[in-house]
C-alpha cells in the first residue's frame, strides 16, 4: 500500500521512496455513551458518531550509499508535513487502483526504528476522522 500526505509520499513504489506499507493497522474508536439507569437490569448505550481512525505503519528505504540514508535520517522531519490530505492507495490484481482518504488526518508521529547501512525503517502514526472514497472536503 502506498501512502502520501498532501504532495509527499511517505511511500512511493520505489525503493528510496519505500515500495510500500508494513505492520499497517487501522483502529476505529467510536464515541459511546453509556448510561446507567438506577436498579435497571442493564445500561444502556448510544453511539455519538465522532469517529476516529488511527493508521500505524512501517515504511523500509533502501538508499544508493549509507550517505544518502544518514543525510535521510537526519533531514527526515524536516521535510514530512505533519498534515495535508492523507491518502491510501492499494493496487487490485488487475493494477486498477483503490484510493481511500483520512478526513482530517494528521501525522501523529514517526520514529526511526532502525537504520542498518543504506535500509532505514521508519514507522508512523496517523490520525483523524472516517476514511472514505471521496476527497474530504477541507
Amino acid at each position: 500500500m502506498l501512502v502520501s500526505i498532501g504532495n509527499y509520499s511517505l511511500c512511493d513504489g520505489t525503493r528510496a521512496g519505500g515500495v510500500g506499507t508494513t505492520r499497517l493497522r487501522f483502529r476505529v474508536n467510536r464515541k459511546i455513551q453509556v448510561q446507567e439507569i438506577f436498579r435497571a437490569e442493564q445500561v444502556s448505550t448510544f453511539d455519538r458518531g465522532n469517529r476516529q481512525t488511527t493508521a500505524t505503519f512501517e515504511i523500509t528505504r533502501t538508499f544508493p550509499s549509507q550517505e544518502e540514508a544518514d543525510v535521510y535520517v537526519l533531514e527526515h522531519e524536516e521535510t514530512v508535513p505533519s498534515s495535508g490530505l492523507v491518502s491510501f492507495t492499494a493496487f487490485q490484481p488487475n493494477g486498477q487502483k483503490v484510493v481511500r482518504y483520512l478526513a482530517g488526518g494528521k501525522l501523529e508521529s514517526h520514529e526511526l526504528i532502525e537504520q542498518i547501512g543504506v535500509t532505514t525503517r521508519h514507522q508512523y502514526t496517523i490520525t483523524g476522522g472516517i476514511i472514505q472514497q471521496t476527497i474530504p472536503s477541507s
